[in-house]
C-alpha cells in the first residue's frame, strides 16, 4: 500500500526548493521544469481540452478521428498538424509532508551509542518490589505503569495513523506534456496517414507500508520487568511486540521508543519516448451517416529505474532524490497497437477506441530484497517491479448543431488503468462549446472531468481557440488543500497548442 507519491521532473532543483519552502515550492517548480524532462501522468485527460466541434488533429485521441476531421474540412479546424505542450500540478491533502516522513524516520531508529534518552518522557520513579511480590498485582501497586502502557499505545496508534494518513493523502504530482502530430497524406490508399511523437518522463517516491500490530497484553507483561533493574544496569531493550521496542536507561529512568519495521520509500523514475503512424479511413457512406475505422501502431522506447530506502535509514528526505538522479536507467523497446471506430452523422457522432491492445510489460531493475524480512513488503516490492501498459476501452459521443458551431461531448474510460507510477486513472469528461468560423472571434469551451478511480478528483475545464490556430486550455479542481500553512487548490493545469495547415 503506497504511503505517498511525489512525481518529480527536475531533481537538480528539488533539494533547494524543498529546503526553503517545502512541498508547495517543490511542486510549483516542477510545473515550470524544462520540457526535456516532461512527465505524462494523466493528471488531466488529454481529451478535455477540445470538444467534438473543435477537435484538432492529435495523435492522442481516437485513431479513426483523423480521416473524419480531414473529410469535414470545417472552416474552424486546421488539418495539417498540431503541436501542444502543457503542465499541471496535483496535491494530496496533507501538510508538511517531508517533515512527517523525517519524523517517522526518527521514531524508527533505536537510540545511538551514548544516547541516554534525553528529551524522552521520564518513566515512573520506582523501587524494586519484594521478591515474593505477586507480579499480577504490580500494576495495582504501581499505577504509573498503566499510564506508561497507555502512553506507548498512544505512540503506536499515532505512528500507525500517520502512516495511514500519508497512505491516503500524502502525495504531490506534477506533469509536463509534449506532443506533435503531422498529416503525411490525406489520401493514402483512400485514407489519412498521420505521424505522431511524444516524450514522457516521470519520477515518484512511493511509500510501502508494513502494518504495525501492537499486543497490549504482551507489552504489559514486558513492562512489569522495569522494576527489576537498578541504576547500575546498562540500557535495556524491552520488546513490546511486533518490532516495537522500549529502550530504558535505569540510571536516569528515561526511555525512547523504537519501531523495527520494513516500511520503506521506493523512488521510481521512467523515461518514455513514443512514435506512432496511424491510418484511418471511411469504410461506409450512407444518408444516415459515415463509418470510420483507424489503426495506430506505436513504437516505445522505455527507460526505468528505482532506488529504495527503509524509513529507519532516512536521514533527510531531500537526499532520496539525489539518489534517483544518479541512478542508471534500463532501456527496453516495445510495440503496441491502438484501434478506433467512429460513426458520424449530421448532428451526432459516437465512437470507441482500444488503447494498448497487446499490453506490453516493462521491467524495473531488480530490487535488493536481502534487507527485508516482511513477506508483505516483499510481495509489494514484486508488485512494483514492472509496469504494464494496460489495455483501456474509451467511449465517446457528441451532439452538435448545423456546421457544428454548438456542441456537447461526452467521453468515458470504460475501465481504470495504472500509469508507470501505479496510480489509477479512469476519466469521465463532459464538454460543451462554441466554434467560430472567423479569425477574429474566438472559439470557447467549458467542461467537467472526474477521475473515477485513484484520487477521485474532479476538474472544471475551460478553453479558447484564438485566430483559429492557437489553443489555450486550463483546468482546476474545486477541492483545496493546506500546504505549508496556506490553502491552495488541489490541482490545476494549463495547455498551449497550435494547429496548422501546410
Amino acid at each position: 500500500m503506497p504511503l505517498f507519491s511525489l512525481k518529480l521532473l527536475k531533481s537538480d532543483f528539488l533539494k533547494a526548493a524543498a529546503k526553503h519552502n517545502g512541498l508547495a515550492t517543490v511542486i510549483t517548480f516542477l510545473s515550470l521544469s524544462a520540457l526535456s524532462n516532461s512527465a505524462w501522468a494523466d493528471i488531466q485527460p488529454r481529451s478535455a481540452s477540445q470538444n467534438y466541434s473543435q477537435k484538432s488533429l492529435s495523435n492522442a485521441g481516437n485513431p479513426a478521428a483523423a480521416a473524419l476531421i480531414v473529410a469535414r474540412k470545417d472552416p474552424h479546424v486546421m488539418t495539417g498538424g498540431s503541436f501542444e505542450i502543457g503542465g499541471g500540478v496535483e496535491y494530496g491533502n496533507l501538510d508538511e509532508l517531508f517533515g512527517k516522513i523525517d519524523e517517522l524516520s526518527l521514531l524508527f531508529n533505536p537510540p545511538s551509542e551514548g544516547d541516554d534518552g534525553a528529551g524522552s518522557e521520564a518513566p515512573p520513579s520506582l523501587e524494586n518490589p519484594d521478591r515474593d511480590y505477586l507480579w499480577e498485582d504490580l500494576f495495582v501497586e504501581y499505577p504509573e505503569l498503566e499510564d506508561r502502557l497507555e502512553i506507548i499505545k498512544t505512540k503506536v496508534v499515532t505512528t500507525a495513523s500517520l502512516l495511514a494518513l500519508i497512505t491516503a493523502e500524502g502525495y504531490g504530482k506534477a506533469e509536463l506534456t509534449s506532443e506533435a502530430s503531422f498529416v503525411l497524406h490525406e489520401d493514402f490508399f483512400g485514407g489519412t496517414l498521420l505521424f505522431g511523437m511524444a516524450y514522457k518522463g516521470n519520477s515518484e517516491a512511493v511509500g510501502i507500508f508494513e502494518e504495525i500490530t501492537f499486543d497490549s497484553d504482551y507489552a504489559k507483561a514486558q513492562l512489569k520487568t522495569i522494576p527489576d533493574f537498578d541504576e547500575n544496569d546498562p540500557i535495556q531493550e524491552i520488546d513490546l511486540s511486533d518490532g516495537i521496542s522500549l529502550f530504558y536507561n535505569p540510571a536516569n529512568k528515561r526511555v525512547k521508543m523504537s519501531v523495527d519495521n520494513d516500511s520503506l520509500l521506493l523512488v521510481k523514475a521512467t523515461k518514455i519516448a513514443q512514435f506512432s503512424l496511424s491510418y484511418s479511413r471511411n469504410v461506409i457512406q450512407s444518408d444516415a451517416g459515415d463509418l470510420y475505422l483507424g489503426v495506430k501502431p506505436i513504437f516505445y522506447r522505455v527507460g526505468l529505474t528505482h532506488t529504495s530506502t527503509r524509513i529507519g535509514e532516512i536521514t533527510d528526505t531531500e537526499d532520496l532524490f539525489e539518489d534517483i538522479k544518479d541512478a542508471d536507467f534500463i532501456y527496453q523497446n516495445g510495440f503496441d497497437v491502438d484501434l478506433g471506430i467512429v460513426w458520424a452523422a449530421d448532428h451526432y457522432q459516437v465512437g470507441a477506441s482500444v488503447n494498448s491492445l497487446f499490453e506490453h510489460t516493462y521491467e524495473f531493475p531488480d530490487f535488493d530484497r536481502r534487507s527485508f524480512t516482511s513477506l508483505k513488503i516483499l510481495s509489494q516490492l514484486n508488485d512494483q517491479s514492472s509496469y504494464t501498459m494496460e489495455r483501456q476501452l474509451k467511449l465517446e459521443a457528441g451532439i452538435f448543431t448545423d456546421q457544428r458551431h454548438w456542441s456537447l461531448n461526452l467521453e468515458l474510460d470504460a475501465n481504470a488503468v495504472e500509469d508507470p507510477m501505479h496510480d489509477d486513472y479512469q476519466w469521465f469528461t463532459l464538454t460543451g462549446g462554441y466554434a467560430a468560423d472567423s479569425w477574429w472571434l474566438p472559439s470557447a469551451r467549458l467542461g467537467f472531468s472526474r477521475n473515477l478511480a485513484g484520487s477521485k478528483l474532479a476538474y472544471v475545464n475551460a478553453g479558447v481557440t484564438v485566430m483559429k490556430f492557437i489553443n489555450i486550455d486550463v483546468a482546476t479542481t474545486l477541492d483545496t488543500v493546506t500546504l505549508d500553512g496556506s490553502e491552495m487548490l488541489r490541482g490545476a493545469n494549463i495547455r498551449l497548442g497550435v494547429q496548422f495547415d501546410y
